[in-house]
């Protein structure tokens, strides 16, 4: 049977399989991007007066059909997780979450390009052929790039760009000075556990001996999306950011 250690963020963490940690550091804390969304919106610069923007980074451009189309995209997702997209406060907490999380993106496309960072194409390969085995085969992923409106080209280019941002974040961040004691595990695992009892007071909490390894992971993940989210800080409180939301 398969067992869910549930975050304290209200993620769940399959402990059959182990989070790659260098992954997580672009698939999770930007929200937005992943191999399907990732670099979509072209950088446009410089300014362009005839061009509706949301925002612009550093002078360049997130335009308003970028945040609409993501927007859209971020309700539709919430709303198969169950939420109310219909609360207002939910309603204006995606719609800062979409924003801010663009500006990520645009942070980090231009620190890229200013580091001149490229994935090779063997790397490209690599990633696209996992992704070809992730989704269930040639046909699947055409269904899946026809549902986000993309070509294989596209997805390809997407690849190239998170895998040249995962570079351009392990530059930045001190992923090796990462530690999680025992005391940590330990307190999770009681966190978990007492989570579990409130929900069904019969559940079958597996022994923290089995879970250790995962919780590790779990905690070291949780520990690199605080470095992430503090270096994508630095860059925005340098940066010349002008919302122009409509």
């Amino acid at each position: 049977m398969e067992e869910n250690i549930e975050k304290k963020e209200g993620k769940s963490l399959d402990v059959k399989n182990k989070v790659i940690p260098i992954v997580v550091l672009v698939l999770v804390i930007l929200a937005l991007v992943g191999y399907f969304t990732f670099g979509k919106n072209k950088i446009q610069s410089p300014v362009n007066n005839n061009v509706a923007s949301a925002a612009t980074v550093n002078g360049d451009i997130i335009t308003q059909k970028a945040y609409d189309d993501q927007l859209a995209s971020s309700i539709a997702s919430y709303k198969t997780q169950g939420v109310d997209v219909t609360d207002a406060t939910k309603l204006s907490q995606i719609k800062t979450q979409v924003l801010d999380n663009l500006i990520a993106d645009k942070l980090i496309s231009q620190g890229v390009a200013a580091s001149g960072i490229k994935a090779t194409a063997e790397e490209v390969e690599k990633q696209f052929q996992t992704i070809l085995t992730q989704v269930g085969g040639t046909e699947a992923l055409k269904t899946d790039l026809v549902n986000n409106n993309l070509t294989e080209a596209q997805l390809r280019e997407n690849i190239s760009k998170q895998l040249a941002a995962q570079t351009y974040l392990l530059q930045n961040i001190d992923t090796k000075s990462i530690t999680v004691s025992d005391a940590e595990i330990a307190q999770f695992y009681a966190d978990y556990s007492k989570e579990q009892k409130a929900k069904d007071a019969k559940a079958v909490i597996p022994a923290l001996k089995n879970l250790s390894d995962q919780i590790k992971q779990n905690l070291i993940s949780n520990k690199q999306q605080v470095l992430v989210v503090n270096f994508i800080a630095s860059l925005r409180a340098k940066a010349k950011i002008n919302i122009t939301l409509q």
